[in-house]
């Protein structure tokens, strides 16, 4: 009987390991790419894919996110797109119709969702047809609608459909300017931040980590960090 005790004790360990890690209570955020300064944000777009490019076509479905404060982040994700399709990626994509900047990739099969379907569940339906054809999925939607480090999110919706974590790579402002860092402190006052405070409070802790640093904010900079499993954040600053 003690033997099935410990295997009981074990697993219920092992479960909430994964757990932690897998969405983080509090989880800390791993470096992957220091503050670097770049010539536009396509570039970035494409240093992005060539670091996670192993996760990437391991996975076979991305969900990417762009702040809704910062539209111009699509330029990032075009960047991306070029650097999966220079890589010979077969890509189907799924933007958010009410967001969806499509960039000029041949053989690009796009399929726009929209709050719907998801909630009708042919979104999941489509995407789990997709995936069996052995093909780069990619969906687009706001980084505060498909973040994991939002309860109920696209990213956790998708996880439960695929049975396993999905990876998620969102943008979010990197403020260098001190109106920006003090508009961002009043968002991360509480001690245990949930929704989208959490987003906020990640981009306030990027911030003052790199404060002394005195990077110029008339340049084009980006941070990378994991956050949890499998849930990048890239924090970026445009003049």
């Amino acid at each position: 009987m003690q033997r099935w005790i410990w295997f009981l004790v074990a697993a219920l360990v092992s479960t909430g390991v994964y757990f932690t890690i897998r969405y983080g209570l509090r989880p800390k955020p791993i470096p992957v790419m220091n503050p670097t300064q770049f010539t536009d944000l396509e570039q970035i777009g494409v240093v992005i894919y060539k670091r996670l490019r192993h996760d990437i076509r391991a996975e076979r479905l991305v969900v990417l996110g762009t702040t809704s404060d910062m539209p111009q982040d699509s330029k990032l994700w075009t960047g991306f797109f070029k650097a999966a399709a220079a890589d010979k990626e077969k890509i189907v994509f799924f933007p958010r119709k009410d967001i969806a900047q499509v960039p000029e990739i041949e053989n690009l099969e796009i399929i726009p969702f929209d709050e719907a379907s998801v909630q009708n569940g042919q979104f999941f339906k489509l995407i789990q047809e997709r995936m069996k054809a052995g093909q780069l999925i990619i969906v687009h939607g706001l980084t505060n609608e498909v973040s994991h480090l939002i309860n109920g999110s696209l990213s956790r919706q998708l996880d439960r459909v695929v049975q396993h974590p999905v990876l998620s790579i969102s943008s979010l402002r990197f403020a260098l300017k001190q109106e920006d860092r003090d508009s961002l402190q009043t968002l991360c006052l509480d001690t245990n931040p949930t929704g989208e405070n959490k987003l906020a409070c990640a981009g306030q802790k990027v911030a003052r980590k790199y404060l002394r640093k005195n990077l110029d904010a008339a340049k084009i900079w980006a941070v990378m960090e994991r956050h949890g499993l499998k849930e990048y954040l890239v924090f970026v600053n445009t003049p």
